[in-house]
């Protein structure tokens, strides 16, 4: 039996996975929630989201972390959903909200591949003592991004995060290297000329994103933005260094969001066995198994 699924949002992430459902016959597309008027057949506002009841098994959240997935958790009260919330420091808030809001449904949060699977990779290596570090890029953070757009006055951005080789050299050496030295923070932003300024810095003071950070600002035209845009890829690593191991994780991405919804689709298919199994409420990848999204074989 096809679970049914809806998707809300309709960016890179919603894209994505519209793709990959349509092509998985496990699944089943029900609709496409968005706050704008897209050309999409499915195409269902939030109005309208009474509608999905009784039809949806999962609504995967295409949304952006900095402030749309708190915004419309609400609308979202009598489903089950799947999320890739990804600000760090603000995980367990987020899943206080989503316990608040539905505490007898199920909430995947926070699964991707950073936060999700290097949050496993984190939690392995730390088994063992020592020190745990992460690094990331090159490549376009979506969440950075979106934060820097929902800045007022900016017409565009994009965030590429730089990691910083001697750093990582340092941290396998066995030295230890502040967090806000690992990467530098490059924002490509649109935005008009008297707005410059102020627009710079909010983005120095963001918390969680670019405060006491490495950042560096590149003001240019939404061209540029867009372009900057077209490359999909991205890296990430997490290095365990303690007394007599070493332990690296690497993942090598062509596309971030592709990436990221063949996860968040896995856990989507989890969600039934972890319903009939006893499970409610927010649930981030330290309180799932690997045994509902990997082969037990793999043990």
């Amino acid at each position: 039996m096809k679970l049914n699924v809806a998707i809300a949002g309709y960016g890179n992430l919603g894209k994505s996975l519209e793709k990959q459902i349509l092509a998985d016959d496990e699944l089943n597309l029900r609709a496409v929630i968005s706050r704008r008027n897209i050309a999409n057949e499915r195409l269902v506002g939030y109005k309208n989201l009474q509608t999905l009841a009784g039809k949806v098994d999962v609504v995967l959240l295409a949304l952006g972390s900095y402030r749309d997935l708190a915004e419309t958790a609400h609308h979202f009260a009598s489903f089950h959903t799947v999320d890739s919330f990804d600000t760090h420091g603000e995980i367990e808030n987020h899943k206080n909200l989503l316990n608040g809001v539905k505490p007898n449904k199920i909430s995947v949060c926070a699964v991707g591949w950073d936060p999700g699977l290097l949050s496993i990779a984190r939690g392995t290596f730390s088994v063992a003592g020592g020190k745990v570090a992460t690094f990331w890029g090159e490549g376009i953070s979506q969440g950075h991004s979106n934060a820097l757009r929902s800045i007022k006055g900016v017409l565009d951005a994009v965030e590429i995060t730089l990691p910083n080789a001697k750093a990582q050299q340092a941290m396998l050496d066995g030295n230890e290297v502040a967090e806000n030295l690992r990467h530098t923070r490059l924002c490509y932003v649109a935005c008009v000329q008297e707005d410059k300024q102020r627009v710079e810095q909010e983005i120095r003071n963001l918390p969680h994103y670019f405060l006491g950070q490495q950042v560096k600002i590149v003001f240019c035209s939404v061209a540029e933005v867009r372009e900057r845009k077209l490359c999909t890829k991205h890296s990430g690593q997490v290095i365990g260094m303690g007394k007599g191991f070493c332990a690296q994780t690497k993942i090598t991405l062509e596309s971030n969001t592709d990436f990221t919804a063949k996860i968040m689709l896995a856990y989507a298919k989890a969600v039934p066995q972890l319903e009939k199994d006893g499970y409610r409420g927010a649930l981030d990848p330290f309180d799932i198994p690997l045994k509902y999204v990997a082969n037990k074989n793999l043990v």
